[in-house]
């Protein structure tokens, strides 16, 4: 029984550091065991203090939405063969003290200290969690983040923010970029950043980039921007992991229109479920909203998820 809960843990492993990779977090340090230095950090077994800490990755770099922020992104993974429990809160609460306290010990610990060392030109960082809670479960319900959304958590350590990845979103993400690589596969594709008002130094501001801000990790959009390698013309993208109705994209049309300015040539905006038949006369309603039929005339609509459907692109 250990050993195969030791390959179930592994495999989880490989595959968040394979979406890592894809998300721009590829050189990541993982498997990092440090001393703890808190005695209130009690093992669930013993309920003795800790002596150690682990982590399965371990992320840092310039925030692209905020100026002279560093993000250290620490990062657990829990993935198992079952499926996610009905009432998942109690685990859920386990999962979250067991990354807060290893956060609260790594940032102050020489390990840490040694990774960021080499990275200069911030001014500020902040301790990051990111909790992978997976399930290879194929019967399993995959939003497990709307069920843990109102778990009650200790407020007493010392950490930034936590984002929780669920089998949706890494789903929304994966099948965003696997869309994107695919319908794009002569292009540059970069995710883009938005200004937002606390990136506004000239010298560092980047508009996009390799590497998606933590943030967009539990976003219900996804942007990108995409460069033809030929025509050089480029191309807005906004996923949403929300069904399709039309205030919704009526909404992202206007965000679109906002978010491209003069740069964008063309926009596309994706939904998981978006069919031709069922939702153009929706499309043609949305567009009409708008007087620039310039703007209007350069936006697509479509469906990120693979089926004959998505022919109809």
């Amino acid at each position: 029984m250990g050993e195969k809960s030791k390959l179930i843990g592994e495999y989880g492993e490989k595959s968040v550091e394979k979406f890592l990779k894809l998300i721009g977090w590829g050189e990541p340090s993982k498997n990092i065991e440090f001393k703890c230095l808190k005695e209130n950090h009690l093992s669930k077994k013993t309920k003795k203090p800790k002596t150690t800490h682990g982590l399965d990755f371990f992320y840092a770099y310039k925030s692209p939405l905020v100026d002279s922020v560093l993000k250290k992104v620490n990062i657990s993974v829990k993935f198992s063969d079952d499926v996610y429990p009905n009432n998942p809160n109690s685990i859920f609460k386990d999962h979250f003290e067991d990354l807060v306290t290893a956060i609260e010990c790594f940032k102050s610990s020489p390990e840490s200290r040694e990774i960021i060392t080499s990275i200069k030109g911030y001014s500020n960082s902040e301790d990051i969690g990111v909790l992978f809670w997976l399930t290879n479960s194929s019967d399993s319900y995959s939003d497990v983040i709307s069920k843990v959304s109102t778990a009650i958590v200790p407020t007493e350590y010392n950490y930034h923010s936590l984002y929780v990845v669920d089998n949706r979103r890494i789903d929304f993400v994966y099948s965003s970029l696997k869309f994107a690589l695919a319908q794009f596969n002569n292009a540059e594709l970069n995710f883009f950043y938005p200004d937002t008002g606390k990136n506004i130094i000239p010298s560092i501001k980047r508009n996009f980039g390799k590497i998606l801000p933590v943030e967009y990790l539990n976003a219900s959009i996804l942007p990108l921007r995409v460069e033809d390698n030929q025509t050089k013309q480029t191309t807005l993208i906004l996923f949403t992991i929300d069904a399709f109705e039309l205030d919704d994209l009526k909404r992202l049309i206007s965000l679109s229109q906002e978010l491209s300015k003069s740069w964008s040539s063309k926009i596309l905006i994706c939904f998981p479920d978006y069919n031709e038949l069922k939702h153009s006369s929706s499309v043609r309603i949305a567009k009409n909203i708008f007087e620039d039929e310039n703007f209007t005339n350069n936006i697509s609509v479509a469906s990120f998820n693979d089926d004959f459907k998505s022919l109809q692109l």
